[in-house]
Protein backbone atom coordinates (compact mmCIF):
# COMPACT_ATOMS: atom_id res chain seq x y z
CA UNK A 1 0.00 0.00 0.00
CA UNK A 2 2.80 2.56 0.58
CA UNK A 3 3.62 2.39 -3.15
CA UNK A 4 0.02 3.14 -4.09
CA UNK A 5 -0.10 6.01 -1.59
CA UNK A 6 3.07 7.54 -3.07
CA UNK A 7 1.64 7.06 -6.55
CA UNK A 8 -1.60 8.87 -5.72
CA UNK A 9 0.06 11.71 -3.84
CA UNK A 10 2.61 12.35 -6.57
CA UNK A 11 0.03 12.15 -9.32
CA UNK A 12 -2.10 14.75 -7.58
CA UNK A 13 0.96 16.88 -6.85
CA UNK A 14 2.25 16.93 -10.42
CA UNK A 15 -0.93 17.71 -12.36
CA UNK A 16 -3.15 20.77 -12.54
CA UNK A 17 -6.51 19.52 -11.31
CA UNK A 18 -8.23 22.38 -13.14
CA UNK A 19 -7.06 20.91 -16.43
CA UNK A 20 -6.53 17.20 -15.77
CA UNK A 21 -9.20 14.91 -14.33
CA UNK A 22 -8.35 11.67 -12.55
CA UNK A 23 -10.29 8.46 -13.20
CA UNK A 24 -9.40 5.73 -10.72
CA UNK A 25 -10.27 2.10 -11.40
CA UNK A 26 -10.69 -0.06 -8.29
CA UNK A 27 -10.19 -3.54 -9.71
CA UNK A 28 -11.59 -5.36 -6.66
CA UNK A 29 -8.91 -3.90 -4.38
CA UNK A 30 -8.42 -5.08 -0.81
CA UNK A 31 -10.10 -3.28 2.09
CA UNK A 32 -6.98 -1.36 3.12
CA UNK A 33 -6.57 0.13 -0.35
CA UNK A 34 -10.26 1.06 -0.47
CA UNK A 35 -9.85 2.85 2.86
CA UNK A 36 -6.83 4.73 1.52
CA UNK A 37 -8.72 5.81 -1.60
CA UNK A 38 -11.43 7.41 0.55
CA UNK A 39 -8.88 9.99 1.71
CA UNK A 40 -8.33 11.17 -1.87
CA UNK A 41 -11.86 11.20 -3.27
CA UNK A 42 -11.93 15.01 -3.31
CA UNK A 43 -9.17 14.89 -5.94
CA UNK A 44 -10.69 12.10 -8.05
CA UNK A 45 -13.14 13.01 -10.79
CA UNK A 46 -14.40 9.47 -11.42
CA UNK A 47 -14.07 6.43 -9.15
CA UNK A 48 -14.96 3.06 -10.70
CA UNK A 49 -15.35 -0.02 -8.50
CA UNK A 50 -15.44 -3.59 -9.82
CA UNK A 51 -16.69 -6.46 -7.68
CA UNK A 52 -14.12 -8.76 -9.30
CA UNK A 53 -10.71 -8.27 -10.87
CA UNK A 54 -11.32 -7.68 -14.58
CA UNK A 55 -7.65 -7.54 -15.50
CA UNK A 56 -6.06 -4.37 -16.89
CA UNK A 57 -7.18 -4.23 -20.51
CA UNK A 58 -10.97 -4.58 -20.25
CA UNK A 59 -11.52 -1.77 -17.68
CA UNK A 60 -9.13 0.52 -19.55
CA UNK A 61 -10.91 -0.04 -22.86
CA UNK A 62 -14.32 0.57 -21.32
CA UNK A 63 -13.17 3.98 -20.09
CA UNK A 64 -10.88 5.00 -22.96
CA UNK A 65 -13.52 4.42 -25.63
CA UNK A 66 -16.04 6.65 -23.92
CA UNK A 67 -13.99 9.65 -22.81
CA UNK A 68 -14.70 13.13 -24.13
CA UNK A 69 -11.17 14.39 -23.48
CA UNK A 70 -8.86 14.57 -26.49
CA UNK A 71 -5.96 13.00 -24.59
CA UNK A 72 -5.81 10.39 -21.86
CA UNK A 73 -2.96 9.04 -19.79
CA UNK A 74 -3.10 5.35 -18.93
CA UNK A 75 -0.88 4.45 -16.00
CA UNK A 76 -0.24 1.55 -13.68
CA UNK A 77 -0.64 2.31 -9.98
CA UNK A 78 3.06 2.01 -9.15
CA UNK A 79 4.43 4.98 -11.09
CA UNK A 80 6.24 7.93 -9.52
CA UNK A 81 5.62 11.10 -11.53
CA UNK A 82 8.07 14.02 -11.62
CA UNK A 83 7.16 17.68 -11.84
CA UNK A 84 6.71 18.82 -15.43
CA UNK A 85 5.76 15.45 -16.89
CA UNK A 86 2.60 16.73 -18.57
CA UNK A 87 4.41 19.76 -19.97
CA UNK A 88 7.14 17.53 -21.42
CA UNK A 89 4.62 15.14 -22.97
CA UNK A 90 2.49 17.84 -24.57
CA UNK A 91 5.55 19.64 -25.86
CA UNK A 92 6.13 16.54 -28.00
CA UNK A 93 2.48 16.30 -29.05
CA UNK A 94 2.54 19.95 -30.11
CA UNK A 95 5.83 19.64 -31.97
CA UNK A 96 4.99 16.35 -33.68
CA UNK A 97 1.35 16.32 -34.88
CA UNK A 98 1.56 12.66 -35.89
CA UNK A 99 2.48 11.55 -32.37
CA UNK A 100 -0.23 9.23 -31.11
CA UNK A 101 1.41 7.94 -27.92
CA UNK A 102 4.01 9.72 -25.80
CA UNK A 103 5.64 8.11 -22.77
CA UNK A 104 7.03 10.44 -20.04
CA UNK A 105 10.34 8.59 -19.91
CA UNK A 106 12.86 7.60 -22.60
CA UNK A 107 12.00 4.19 -24.07
CA UNK A 108 14.57 3.57 -26.83
CA UNK A 109 14.47 -0.23 -26.68
CA UNK A 110 10.86 -0.06 -27.91
CA UNK A 111 11.72 1.93 -31.04
CA UNK A 112 10.53 -0.84 -33.38
CA UNK A 113 7.54 -1.93 -31.27
CA UNK A 114 4.33 -1.22 -33.21
CA UNK A 115 6.06 1.76 -34.83
CA UNK A 116 6.22 1.29 -38.60
CA UNK A 117 4.67 4.70 -39.32
CA UNK A 118 7.48 6.79 -37.89
CA UNK A 119 10.25 4.89 -39.72
CA UNK A 120 8.52 4.61 -43.09
CA UNK A 121 7.76 8.33 -43.15
CA UNK A 122 11.00 9.67 -41.70
CA UNK A 123 14.02 7.36 -41.87
CA UNK A 124 14.83 7.48 -45.58
CA UNK A 125 14.33 11.25 -45.58
CA UNK A 126 17.01 11.78 -42.94
CA UNK A 127 14.57 12.89 -40.27
CA UNK A 128 15.51 10.18 -37.77
CA UNK A 129 18.82 10.40 -35.95
CA UNK A 130 20.78 7.65 -34.24
CA UNK A 131 22.96 9.00 -31.44
CA UNK A 132 23.18 9.30 -27.67
CA UNK A 133 20.40 11.50 -26.29
CA UNK A 134 19.49 9.45 -23.22
CA UNK A 135 21.83 10.10 -20.29
CA UNK A 136 23.48 7.24 -18.44
CA UNK A 137 21.61 8.33 -15.30
CA UNK A 138 18.25 8.05 -17.04
CA UNK A 139 19.27 4.69 -18.53
CA UNK A 140 20.19 3.31 -15.10
CA UNK A 141 17.00 4.75 -13.64
CA UNK A 142 14.95 2.92 -16.27
CA UNK A 143 16.74 -0.37 -15.66
CA UNK A 144 16.44 0.00 -11.89
CA UNK A 145 12.72 0.68 -12.09
CA UNK A 146 12.01 -2.16 -14.49
CA UNK A 147 14.08 -4.57 -12.43
CA UNK A 148 15.89 -5.97 -15.45
CA UNK A 149 19.45 -4.91 -16.17
CA UNK A 150 19.38 -6.38 -19.69
CA UNK A 151 16.50 -4.37 -21.15
CA UNK A 152 18.81 -1.88 -22.89
CA UNK A 153 21.18 -4.52 -24.25
CA UNK A 154 21.33 -5.08 -27.99
CA UNK A 155 23.60 -8.05 -28.52
CA UNK A 156 23.07 -8.33 -32.28
CA UNK A 157 24.08 -4.72 -32.95
CA UNK A 158 27.23 -2.68 -32.40
CA UNK A 159 25.65 -0.25 -29.95
CA UNK A 160 23.33 -0.91 -27.03
CA UNK A 161 20.20 1.18 -26.49
CA UNK A 162 22.08 2.90 -23.68
CA UNK A 163 24.78 4.05 -26.10
CA UNK A 164 22.60 5.15 -29.01
CA UNK A 165 18.91 5.81 -29.53
CA UNK A 166 16.69 6.54 -32.53
CA UNK A 167 15.09 9.97 -32.28
CA UNK A 168 13.19 12.50 -34.37
CA UNK A 169 15.56 15.33 -35.28
CA UNK A 170 12.85 17.95 -35.48
CA UNK A 171 12.55 20.07 -32.34
CA UNK A 172 11.53 19.20 -29.78
CA UNK A 173 13.57 16.05 -30.13
CA UNK A 174 11.69 12.90 -29.20
CA UNK A 175 13.01 9.41 -28.69
CA UNK A 176 11.34 6.86 -30.93
CA UNK A 177 9.51 4.23 -28.91
CA UNK A 178 7.03 4.02 -26.04
CA UNK A 179 5.90 1.41 -23.55
CA UNK A 180 2.55 0.90 -21.87
CA UNK A 181 3.03 0.98 -18.10
CA UNK A 182 2.55 4.75 -18.40
CA UNK A 183 1.85 6.80 -21.53
CA UNK A 184 -0.42 9.54 -22.86
CA UNK A 185 -2.65 8.73 -25.84
CA UNK A 186 -4.75 10.56 -28.38
CA UNK A 187 -8.15 9.28 -27.36
CA UNK A 188 -9.24 9.28 -31.01
CA UNK A 189 -7.35 6.03 -31.52
CA UNK A 190 -9.85 4.22 -29.28
CA UNK A 191 -12.92 5.50 -31.10
CA UNK A 192 -14.70 3.11 -33.43
CA UNK A 193 -13.20 0.05 -31.73
CA UNK A 194 -15.65 -2.53 -30.39
CA UNK A 195 -13.65 -5.69 -29.73
CA UNK A 196 -12.95 -6.73 -26.15
CA UNK A 197 -10.62 -9.45 -24.84
CA UNK A 198 -12.25 -12.81 -24.18
CA UNK A 199 -9.89 -13.61 -21.31
CA UNK A 200 -8.94 -11.32 -18.43
CA UNK A 201 -5.32 -12.31 -18.05
CA UNK A 202 -3.23 -13.30 -21.05
CA UNK A 203 0.10 -12.21 -22.47
CA UNK A 204 -0.28 -9.92 -25.45
CA UNK A 205 -3.63 -8.34 -24.58
CA UNK A 206 -2.15 -4.86 -24.24
CA UNK A 207 -0.37 -5.27 -27.56
CA UNK A 208 -3.49 -6.44 -29.38
CA UNK A 209 -6.06 -4.07 -27.92
CA UNK A 210 -4.03 -0.95 -27.07
CA UNK A 211 -0.49 -0.76 -28.42
CA UNK A 212 -1.08 -1.69 -32.04
CA UNK A 213 -3.92 0.83 -32.40
CA UNK A 214 -1.45 3.70 -32.66
CA UNK A 215 0.54 2.24 -35.55
CA UNK A 216 -2.49 0.77 -37.27
CA UNK A 217 -4.13 4.19 -37.37
CA UNK A 218 -1.01 5.91 -38.66
CA UNK A 219 0.46 7.61 -35.61
CA UNK A 220 3.86 7.51 -33.93
CA UNK A 221 4.92 6.01 -30.60
CA UNK A 222 7.40 8.44 -29.00
CA UNK A 223 8.89 9.26 -25.61
CA UNK A 224 10.55 12.14 -23.81
CA UNK A 225 14.34 12.47 -23.87
CA UNK A 226 14.47 12.97 -20.10
CA UNK A 227 12.89 10.95 -17.30
CA UNK A 228 9.62 12.28 -15.90
CA UNK A 229 8.22 9.02 -14.51
CA UNK A 230 9.67 6.05 -12.68
CA UNK A 231 8.36 2.51 -12.24
CA UNK A 232 8.44 1.88 -8.48
CA UNK A 233 7.34 -1.75 -8.56
CA UNK A 234 5.84 -3.28 -5.44
CA UNK A 235 8.12 -1.79 -2.81
CA UNK A 236 9.78 1.53 -2.04
CA UNK A 237 13.49 2.14 -1.69
CA UNK A 238 13.70 4.80 1.07
CA UNK A 239 17.35 5.52 0.27
CA UNK A 240 16.79 6.17 -3.41
CA UNK A 241 17.14 9.67 -4.82
CA UNK A 242 13.94 9.41 -6.82
CA UNK A 243 11.97 11.51 -4.41
CA UNK A 244 14.04 14.63 -5.06
CA UNK A 245 11.24 16.00 -7.24
CA UNK A 246 8.45 15.03 -4.87
CA UNK A 247 8.03 18.51 -3.44
CA UNK A 248 5.51 21.25 -3.95
CA UNK A 249 6.29 23.71 -6.74
CA UNK A 250 4.43 25.91 -9.17
CA UNK A 251 2.77 23.95 -11.95
CA UNK A 252 3.60 25.19 -15.43
CA UNK A 253 0.88 25.59 -18.02
CA UNK A 254 0.79 23.65 -21.27
CA UNK A 255 -1.17 23.78 -24.50
CA UNK A 256 -3.44 21.03 -25.77
CA UNK A 257 -2.74 20.52 -29.50
CA UNK A 258 -5.48 21.70 -31.84
CA UNK A 259 -4.85 18.72 -34.13
CA UNK A 260 -5.92 15.68 -32.17
CA UNK A 261 -6.41 13.13 -34.89
CA UNK A 262 -6.29 14.39 -38.47
CA UNK A 263 -2.49 14.25 -38.98
CA UNK A 264 -1.52 10.65 -39.58
CA UNK A 265 0.20 8.40 -42.06
CA UNK A 266 -1.67 8.07 -45.35
CA UNK A 267 0.00 4.78 -46.26
CA UNK A 268 -1.98 1.55 -45.73
CA UNK A 269 -1.01 -0.29 -42.56
CA UNK A 270 -0.21 -3.62 -44.25
CA UNK A 271 2.15 -1.90 -46.71
CA UNK A 272 3.89 -0.02 -43.91
CA UNK A 273 4.41 -3.24 -41.95
CA UNK A 274 5.80 -4.99 -45.02
CA UNK A 275 8.22 -2.25 -46.05
CA UNK A 276 9.27 -1.70 -42.45
CA UNK A 277 10.48 -5.31 -42.29
CA UNK A 278 12.50 -4.74 -45.46
CA UNK A 279 13.89 -1.46 -44.12
CA UNK A 280 15.00 -3.05 -40.86
CA UNK A 281 16.70 -5.91 -42.69
CA UNK A 282 18.57 -3.99 -45.37
CA UNK A 283 19.45 -0.93 -43.31
CA UNK A 284 20.32 -3.12 -40.30
CA UNK A 285 18.37 -0.92 -37.94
Amino acid sequence: MPVFKVFLENLILTIDLKITAITLIDNNCCASVKDLIKNYLNYIDKYIVYSENKGKVLPVLEEARGVQEKFITITDADVLFYMGWEQAVFKIFNGHPKAGVVAPLPSPSLAFYENSSVFIENYLFGKIGYAKLMTDTDAELYLYGMGNSSLLNRENRRYSWKEKQYFLKKEPKAIVGAGHFVATYKSAMFKGEDKFPVTKFENGLEKEFIDELCDRKGWYRLSTVNTFAFHMGNQLDPNHFLFKNAKKSILMSFNIPADCGTSRSIHPFFLRKYFFKILKKFKKL
